[in-house]
């Protein structure tokens, strides 16, 4: 059996999930992660307490709105919240059950006090924007959003229920073999493409924003650091990510680009196959040297083809890392890792999954006791003018 791998630690600057470093502000209008747990807020909000971006879609409202419930959205009444399946400085995650269909959702909630406290208002819609275009691909291997809706006090996003969890915690259960990493490296290489097809930068590829399905197949998860309307041959400079993850040139600073999530798909390959992290160091500053400077080291009974699709998707430069520009997952697809591969049968999914959940996986993971929603009284009313901050969400 594998020796379990340990989270990759935090730092200043980071919230409590796993390193993950909350972006700087640029002009652009960048996502923000919300890394608070708890509020200070007064009893009673004031506008003026926050950003321009409160008070622009505030600016030309036709009046305050006492209920912020767009009209045919779902809304919490629908749903039976059952366990939580995430948390962090994002909010929770909840197991959810639409109360006529018996469907099973994934409902991330987000309180409306603590996106205005960080000033991540711009960010939850910018979150909203990129799921639903991610979502009208119809992609395999990336999550689909099904809606969004706000009470009172929070605002929730509809996901779709993945029940076979996180690469993170499915490593540590089992011993994979190289023909699993191919083939769960190869559905991560189509959902990156499609992404990248749609414009969108991920930021935040790692184990933890990888999730099973029932079919054992991987999805891509987690768009609250993504960039959209970005071309192959665009940069930007915010430094934002897990630490552990993210590739020379956002350390640097000198402006990053597509290429920066194959760096990731490269580490992520490193831990499927090895177990190990290949910059594991606790101190920050001692990580992003290794990062910056080290070489990897790779076992000898890695076979050829796994050490030289490790290597080269950790170049150091990314204008030579594999899979840069514009046919980038052509190239990876064309490595001899994947000489195996059929690609068009894996994107059809006529592929069978190393591991499917069985039938007492399902029903341990499909029966959520799923209760009347009980979500935690918000620490501050918000006025209706505030509310309407959140219009159109």
């Amino acid at each position: 059996m594998p020796f379990l791998l340990e989270a990759p630690d935090c730092d200043a600057g980071t919230s409590n999930n796993s390193g993950h470093i909350v972006p700087n502000q640029e002009q652009e209008s960048e996502p923000k992660e919300d890394n608070s747990t708890s509020s200070s807020l007064p009893s009673e909000l004031n506008i003026s307490e926050f950003g321009s971006d409160v008070a622009n879609k505030i600016q030309g409202a036709e009046g305050p709105s006492t209920s912020p419930v767009e009209p045919g959205s779902p809304s919490l009444d629908q749903f039976n919240l059952g366990q939580v399946l995430g948390e962090g400085g994002f909010g929770k995650v909840f197991l959810a059950e639409h109360k006529n269909t018996e469907v099973l959702y994934a409902i991330k909630a987000l309180k409306k006090e603590h996106v205005l406290e960080k000033g991540n208002l711009d960010s939850v819609f910018h979150e909203k924007e990129i799921l639903q275009t991610v979502s009208s691909s119809n992609h395999p291997f990336l999550v689909s959003l099904h809606g969004t809706f706000q009470t009172a006090s929070h605002l929730f996003y509809v996901m779709e229920y993945l029940p076979g969890g996180d690469m993170f915690d499915f490593i540590r259960s089992v011993e994979l073999e190289e023909p699993d990493v191919m083939f769960y490296t190869a559905c991560v290489v189509l959902g990156l493409e499609a992404l990248h097809q749609l414009g969108i930068v991920h930021r935040d590829l790692k184990l933890e924003n990888l999730l099973l399905d029932r079919d054992g197949y991987l999805k891509i998860v987690d768009f609250g650091l993504s960039k959209d309307r970005f071309g192959y041959s665009d940069r930007t400079n915010t430094v934002c990510g897990t630490r552990t993850y993210m590739a020379p040139e956002i350390y640097l600073k000198l402006g990053y680009g597509m290429a920066a999530d194959w760096w990731a798909l490269g580490i992520t390959v490193y831990i499927m196959l090895l177990y190990e992290l290949p910059f594991n160091n606790k101190d920050p500053v001692e990580q992003m040297s290794s990062i910056l400077y080290d070489d990897i080291e790779l076992p000898e009974d890695l076979s050829e083809d796994a050490s030289t699709l490790i290597q080269e998707l950790l170049e150091k430069d990314p204008e030579f890392r594999l899979g840069s520009g514009d046919a980038g997952a052509e190239m990876i697809k064309e490595h001899p890792f994947f000489k195996d591969m059929d690609w068009d049968h894996l994107l059809q999914r006529r592929i069978t999954a190393p591991y499917v959940l069985g039938n007492e996986d399902l029903e341990s993971q499909e029966n959520p006791g799923c209760q009347a929603p009980a979500l935690p009284p918000t620490a501050a009313r918000i006025p209706s003018e505030l509310q309407e901050a959140f219009r159109g969400f």
